[in-house]
């Protein structure tokens, strides 16, 4: 433990001082919170602290160093009224040891030389490890899990800032065997200039006008390496592509074709029949299908797009058999540029359908450029969408109720379709009435029954109400089953997203939407499972859908969906044909049809019948282009693991 007058010494350092330097960290223009780095002889303190949503990261860091390098780190959290609690974990190095704490356990290991021992607690942390590096003469480390950590100095550029022009550097970390860095600006000094693109941005004082420069360098390096990447990936093919004797689930029966062959030219499939009587087209590249079953591309209904989708989590989409993703909130130069890269044959990634993201302007709003607070940029938002091709418009927590008749009114008039969060305010069932199509997360059927408990005691966000309420719901009751009535009454579809909520899945994704842990989480589990299955037999159009970086629990949805008693063959339609119809992209995509896209795959197993056998996935065709899933992971640093 610190001694008392160390720990004061740490309380003192949380508050800003004339030796101290505060990075803003940036919500998209908006500042979200900052960065206190306080140095003092070989002591520093990191104070982090910043809301995203009603959630966030509040951490201070003690860090001593003797030499340059890290002798021992420790990690309390920043309560509520920014006093400092308790240790949650400490890191200390002593001669040829290293002591590990935490309030759970407590472990010791030979202290390795050449290694580098941190932790990843805050955007400092990535400063020291780049520093350490940057020392090594091969700028290469060992870290303490055993990996190596690499770093590559990628660009050098002058921007002007407050204080006149600086010279930045961009470096890029690598760590084990992953081939996506993590990247960082430093300056002159090699201390944080601004970290890396994305909703979040630590940002040195008097940067932020540099911002819109680093953005595009950033932005061309990871396009370009999504390109090269793209062509290292993607199997070469012939004039044709002729993929025998396999058995086709047919999505729009839900039915098996036995012994079929499909042949793909171009982007388009050409020809669908018996194997003993479709011939293969001269020059073709063959792939011997028996015994294994061909179906048609995957649709995740609810992803994200991240700078470095198209570096990561596209590949691994496309392992999973994913073809089309919908975006359903990213930035929109990165949301445009990827779908429209990748619709090219550019980059190595599903077909992406978007969806325009619309929040209110509070203190709450969600990490969006997208504030409306009038009806009048509600229009124009729903215009320039519009303009840009964009299929749907999504509502978040913040955006005023009486803004939704106008939006709802202005995306119909031009197709689109409505869907999002139930903004505050509103109940499932007013939201519906008020015009949308569909709603995201299967928790908002949980928390529209405690509307109070939204505000009180205290604004809480849907997700944390859920989580707290979930076990409590009588799924089975007549507000649910009314409330399931009018969904079927009105058609409106529901993307679950089940695996985020259910916390025996194993995905850890609700801790990442500030959901938490019901205190009865057997009970919560089994309501949303029960839920699921309600909503089936009533008829109600689901949609899977992951909300997860490289649509990880995708899978796990799936099974999901079969665990509560939906037919395999059923889920299989869901995630296909059912979602292209629901977007109205059925004429060329959720089927292995003549005359639609070749957006196909193929597994090593009998997913209709077990659905599991979806994780099986060999080969997998995304607009006529060929991916082979071994090369994927090659690629990804995660073969074999």
């Amino acid at each position: 433990m610190l001694s008392a007058t160390l720990f004061a010494a740490a309380v003192a350092a949380a508050v800003p001082t004339p030796d101290s330097i505060v990075y803003p960290v940036i919500n998209h223009d908006r500042t979200a919170g900052s960065m206190t780095v306080r140095r003092s002889g070989d002591t520093v303190t990191v104070r982090y602290v910043f809301t995203d949503r009603n959630r966030g990261t509040r951490t201070f860091v003690r860090y001593l160093t003797r030499q340059g390098r890290i002798v021992s780190t420790e990690i309390r959290p920043v309560l509520a009224d920014d006093r400092l609690g308790e240790p949650s974990m400490r890191l200390e190095m002593a001669g040829d040891s290293v002591r590990r704490w935490t309030p759970a356990a407590t472990s010791t290991e030979v202290r390795r030389a050449d290694t580098y021992y941190g932790v990843s607690a805050t955007p400092y942390d990535q400063v020291l490890l780049a520093k350490q590096l940057l020392s090594a003469r091969t700028h290469t480390m060992r870290l303490a899990n055993g990996d190596s950590s690499r770093l590559e100095i990628l660009r050098t550029v002058t921007v002007r800032a407050t204080r006149g022009a600086q010279i930045v550097r961009l470096v890029a970390i690598y760590r084990g065997t992953s081939t996506t860095p993590q990247v960082l600006w430093l300056d002159a000094h090699d201390d944080l200039f601004v970290t890396d693109v994305g909703w979040f941005m630590t940002v040195k004082p008097g940067a932020l006008s540099a911002l819109p420069q680093l953005r595009r360098v950033e932005m061309q390096y990871r396009d370009a390496q999504a390109e090269s990447l793209n062509a290292r990936v993607m199997t070469r093919a012939g004039s044709a592509i002729a993929i025998r004797n396999g058995d086709l689930f047919d999505s729009e029966t839900g039915t098996m074709r036995p012994r079929t062959t499909v042949i793909v030219r171009g982007d388009r499939i050409v020809a669908v029949g018996p194997d003993d009587t479709t011939p293969t087209p001269a020059g073709a590249t063959v792939i011997d299908a028996t015994g294994k079953t061909i179906l048609p591309g995957m649709w995740d209904m609810h992803g994200h797009l991240q700078l470095t989708s198209q570096n990561s989590g596209s590949l691994m989409q496309l392992m999973t058999g994913i073809t089309t993703v919908r975006d359903l909130a990213a930035d929109l130069d990165v949301a445009v540029s990827q779908r429209d890269r990748a619709q090219a044959g550019r980059i190595a990634a599903p077909r992406a359908v978007l969806a325009g993201f619309m929040e209110g302007p509070l203190k709450w709003a969600g990490p969006s450029a997208t504030l409306v607070s009038t009806e009048a940029e509600a229009r124009a938002w729903v215009a320039r969408y519009d303009s840009l091709g964009y299929k749907q418009i999504k509502l978040y927590n913040v955006l005023h109720p009486d803004l939704v008749p106008t939006i709802a009114a202005e995306a119909h008039a031009r197709g689109m379709r409505l869907s999002g969060h139930i903004p505050r305010g509103l109940t499932v069932e007013a939201a519906i009435r008020l015009g949308f199509d569909e709603v995201n997360h299967a928790a908002f059927l949980f928390s529209t029954f405690y509307q109070d408990s939204l505000y009180v005691p205290a604004m809480r966000a849907y997700s944390a109400v859920a989580s707290a309420v979930a076990a409590n719901i009588d799924v089975d009751g007549k507000p649910m089953t009314d409330l399931i009535t009018l969904l079927k009454a009105k058609g409106t579809v529901i993307d679950g997203t089940f695996a985020v909520w259910v916390q025996s899945a194993g995905t850890g994704i609700a801790q990442s939407v500030g959901a938490g842990v019901s205190a009865d989480v057997a009970k919560a589990d089994a309501n949303y499972l029960r839920l699921l299955k309600r909503l089936y037999d009533a008829g109600v159009t689901l949609v899977p859908g992951t909300d997860a970086f490289g649509s990880t629990s995708f899978d796990t949805e799936l099974e999901m969906y079969e665990k509560v008693g939906i037919p395999a063959a059923s889920v299989l339609q869901m995630a296909t044909i059912v979602s292209a119809r629901v977007m109205n992209d059925e004429k060329d995509y959720g089927s292995v049809s003549v005359g639609k896209v070749a957006d196909l795959f193929i597994v090593n197993g009998k997913p209709q019948e077990r659905i599991s056998d979806v994780r099986k996935v060999e080969h997998v065709i995304r607009g006529g282009r060929l991916y082979n899933t071994a090369t994927l992971q090659q690629a990804l640093g995660t073969r074999g693991q």
